[in-house]
C-alpha cells in the first residue's frame, strides 16, 4: 500500500501516520531559513537576508582586503610593485599599503652584500693550465633591473664571471695569474664582469673580486713546484751576486781613485824636481 493512499502507512514528511496529511509547504520551510539567517546577519523579520545584512557582510569583505593590503618594507631593502602585471612604482623602508589581487609586491635586500664563489681550470696565454678560486661580492644596484630584466639575474652571474675569468687569464702569463699579477688579475675580472652584467641588464653591482689562490692542477702540482723552486733559487743566486757587488764595487772605485791620486802626486813631484 502506497504511503499517500487512504490508510497507509507513515508518510516520509513525518505527517501523520496513515491519515492522508499533505506534503509540508516548501514556501514556508524556505522562508523559516530565510528568517533564522536574516537574524544571525542583523536583518529584519522578514524573510530572506535584508540588504543591511548584505551591507554588513560587504564591509566585513572590504576591512579584510582593506587590510591584507598593509605591508612592511626592511631598511635593507626595497619593494618592487607591479601593478595589474606592469610595473607601477618601488617603495623604501617603512609601512606601505597596495591594493591586494591589484598590485603584486616583491621585496629585494639592496644593501646585503651577497657573495658567489667558483673554481675551474683555465688556460694561460703561454699555454698553462692553473686552477683558481675566486669569491665575487657584489650588491643590486637596480631593483626593477634586477626583477624584471633577467628571469634568473644571479645565474647569468656565474655564466658572466667564468666568461670574464677565462678571457682575462687568457690574455695573461702563468707567472702574472699565479704570482706577480693576481691582483691586477682580480682588478681586470671585476671591471670585464661588470660591463657584461651592466650589458645584460642585472641590475647587479659587483663590489669586488677576490682570487684566493691559483695553483696547477694536482697532476702536474710536483713538476710545477719544481719549476718555481728553481726560480726562487735563481732570485736568490741573483740578490746575492747583486749584494756582492754593491760592496765590492765602491771598494774598488775607492781604490782606484787612491791610485789615481797618488800618481798625480808623483807626476808633480818628478815634473818640479825636472824644472829645478
Amino acid at each position: 500500500m502506497a504511503w499517500n493512499e487512504p490508510g497507509g502507512g507513515k508518510d516520509p514528511w513525518g505527517n501523520g501516520s496513515g491519515k492522508g496529511g499533505n506534503p509540508p509547504d516548501l514556501d514556508a520551510a524556505l522562508k523559516d531559513i530565510g528568517e533564522k539567517f536574516g537574524k544571525i546577519f542583523g536583518g529584519g523579520g522578514g524573510g530572506g537576508i535584508g540588504g543591511t545584512a548584505i551591507v554588513g557582510i560587504l564591509v566585513i569583505i572590504s576591512v579584510i582586503w582593506g587590510l591584507l593590503g598593509f605591508y612592511q618594507v626592511d631598511a635593507k631593502e626595497k619593494a618592487l610593485v607591479l601593478r595589474l602585471g606592469k610595473f607601477h612604482e618601488i617603495v623604501g623602508d617603512g609601512l606601505h599599503w597596495n591594493p591586494p589581487l591589484i598590485d603584486l609586491i616583491t621585496r629585494v635586500r639592496v644593501t646585503e652584500e651577497r657573495q658567489y664563489e667558483t673554481r675551474g681550470q683555465m688556460l694561460t696565454q703561454d699555454e698553462n693550465i692553473v686552477e683558481l678560486p675566486l669569491t665575487v661580492h657584489y650588491n643590486i644596484k637596480s631593483v626593477k633591473d634586477f626583477v624584471l630584466n633577467v628571469k634568473a639575474p644571479e645565474y647569468s652571474l656565474r655564466h658572466a664571471t667564468d666568461s670574464a675569468l677565462r678571457h682575462v687569464v687568457g690574455s695573461s702569463g702563468l707567472d702574472e695569474v699565479v704570482s706577480t699579477g693576481r691582483e691586477q688579475l682580480s682588478i681586470d675580472v671585476k671591471e670585464r664582469l661588470q660591463t657584461y652584467l651592466d650589458s645584460y641588464g642585472t641590475g647587479i653591482k659587483v663590489v669586488k673580486v677576490n682570487i684566493l689562490e691559483a695553483k696547477p692542477p694536482s697532476a702536474v702540482k710536483a713538476a710545477y713546484d719544481d719549476v718555481i723552486k728553481a726560480r726562487e733559487d735563481r732570485e736568490r743566486v741573483i740578490n746575492e751576486a747583486q749584494a756582492y757587488a754593491n760592496g765590492i764595487v765602491p771598494e774598488a772605485r775607492g781604490r782606484a781613485k787612491r791610485v789615481i791620486e797618488e800618481a798625480k802626486g808623483y807626476q808633480a813631484r818628478v815634473v818640479a824636481d825636472a824644472e829645478g
